[in-house]
């Protein structure tokens, strides 16, 4: 963690931690909870609540405060279009740099990811599996568009997590997330920007029809 975090920046990663890890669409979030839990006055709290329903993850009720909201097919269909084309983009910027420690970095993700499967690890893979998509993303050197990706890739994050069922889901992770991730990053190396954006698109497709198919119809 950045030393220099204040306690806005803390209590924002943290609710975003736990939007992750504990909680459910519909339930609230209570401030009062969360600040006592992250060792912060409510203040800060406040804030990184309001900054998430500004970006379009939380809801606000008058009275009643912040919730996740239900999840739908159609919200999912728009969110998960708007990640493609950042992602896509993103993708094909990265490959048309070629950086060596950007591809560097997404090797270590991928072994990383690699290691969590073979030993079973599947809440560490879903991590490594969104260290990597982080990566693509950053190595287009973009800042703008890092930031809106970040924004919506929240949000389709809620879907993965609630119903892409990694924990239980049939299809072997290593021919499938892993070996797409895998072809993602050769193309990169390849310096292949149309292939490499197609991948992306392909990925994030293919996440989408499983969660619209399999969970929201």
């Amino acid at each position: 963690m950045n030393n220099k975090e204040n306690a806005e920046q803390k209590a924002y990663r943290l609710i975003i931690r736990d939007i992750k890890l504990k909680y459910q669409p519909g339930d609230f979030l209570l401030e009062r909870d969360l600040a006592e839990r992250f060792g912060v006055s409510r203040t800060p709290v406040t804030i990184a609540l309001n900054r998430l329903v500004a970006e379009g993850l939380l809801q606000k009720l008058p009275k009643k405060g912040c919730f996740i909201p239900n999840l739908n097919g159609d919200d999912a269909r728009a969110a998960f279009s708007v990640r493609i084309l950042l992602e896509s983009e993103a993708a094909r910027l990265a490959a048309l740099l070629g950086r060596k420690n950007a591809l560097l970095e997404m090797q270590r993700i991928l072994a990383a990811t690699e290691r969590a499967i073979d030993s079973d690890d599947f809440l560490n893979f879903t991590f490594r599996d969104e260290d990597f998509h982080h990566a693509v993303v950053r190595a287009a050197e973009n800042s703008y568009l890092y930031e809106a990706w970040s924004r919506i890739y929240l949000r389709c994050n809620l879907y993965t997590r609630f119903f892409d069922r990694l924990y239980t889901r049939k299809t072997p992770l290593k021919s499938g997330t892993l070996a797409e991730h895998s072809a993602i990053y050769d193309a990169l190396r390849r310096k292949d920007a149309g292939l490499a954006a197609k991948l992306v698109t392909d990925h994030c497709q293919g996440a989408l029809t499983y969660v619209t198919s399999a969970a929201l119809g």
